[in-house]
Parts: C-alpha cells; sequence; structure tokens
C-alpha cells in the first residue's frame, strides 16, 4: 500500500515539472537571442538583404527604420509567446503571476545584456517585452470569453 502512495505522489511531482518545460525552453530561446549573435549588427546580415528584396527601390534609411521594427516586433513577439506558454501550462490559474514573471525576466533578460558585447540594455525594451506579454493576456482573456 505504501508503494501506491509512493507513486502517486511520485506523479504528482512530475506532472507539475513537465508544465515548465515549454516555458524554460523558451526562455533558453529568448536567452540566445539576447547574445551578440543576434545584436543589430549580426541581424543586419541576414534581415537587411531579405528587405533589399522585398523593397529594391527602399533607401538605406528606410531598409535601417524597417530593420529596427523588425527587431521590435520580435521583442513583442517572444514575451506574447512566453505568456501563452505560462498560462497554458503552468501558471493556467494565474495569468497575473504570469505576467509578472513575464516583466521579471524581461528585466533579467536586459540586464544580462550588460555583459554582452555589441548589445545595450534598455528599459524601453523591458517596456515592449511587457506590452507583448500583456497584449497575449489580453488575448487569452478574449479567447475564454468566447469559449
Amino acid at each position: 500500500m505504501s508503494g501506491a502512495v509512493a507513486a502517486n505522489t511520485g506523479e504528482s511531482l512530475e506532472r507539475p515539472l513537465i508544465k515548465w518545460i515549454p516555458v524554460l525552453v523558451w526562455a533558453l530561446v529568448i536567452f540566445g537571442l539576447s547574445t551578440s549573435y543576434f545584436s543589430a549588427e549580426a541581424t543586419s546580415k541576414f534581415i537587411d538583404p531579405i528587405l533589399r528584396l522585398l523593397m529594391p527601390t527602399a533607401s538605406a534609411a528606410t531598409i535601417g527604420l524597417v530593420h529596427g521594427f523588425v527587431r521590435k516586433a520580435a521583442h513583442f513577439t517572444n514575451y506574447a509567446i512566453l505568456f501563452w506558454l505560462l498560462i497554458s501550462g503552468p501558471l493556467r490559474e494565474r495569468p497575473y503571476y504570469a505576467l509578472g514573471l513575464c516583466v521579471l525576466y524581461a528585466f533579467l533578460d536586459e540586464g544580462h545584456q550588460i555583459f554582452v558585447p555589441g548589445r545595450t540594455p534598455s528599459l524601453y525594451d523591458v517596456a515592449l517585452d511587457s506590452t507583448g506579454a500583456l497584449f497575449s493576456r489580453f488575448l487569452h482573456a478574449a479567447a475564454i470569453e468566447v469559449a
């Protein structure tokens, strides 16, 4: 009988941990995107040629502006995904904890960039990251309302 109790205890601990795996993987992706491999200079080597292909008559200033927009859209999107993973998994019933965790991770991620060559931390990026998570919260609330 004690074996059955032990099996149930292990099972109950295992499930919550499994729910965190997608969140942790995505947090690692975000961390990787904060390295010098994804600095503005580095991403311009593959984003700018694509933009020139899509907008052959655009000036260099326009390409630079759109490149910056693509980078900022990535901030917004990455944290919208992070929130969605949190609210779909380990923090299903706690949307405000999920939102707070996204904001905290945004601060930590920008703080990490202090130590990365070619990267500059920015409170504007924290705000953009947080806005992406908040937007995802609105989508989640709307999805619940519809269902």
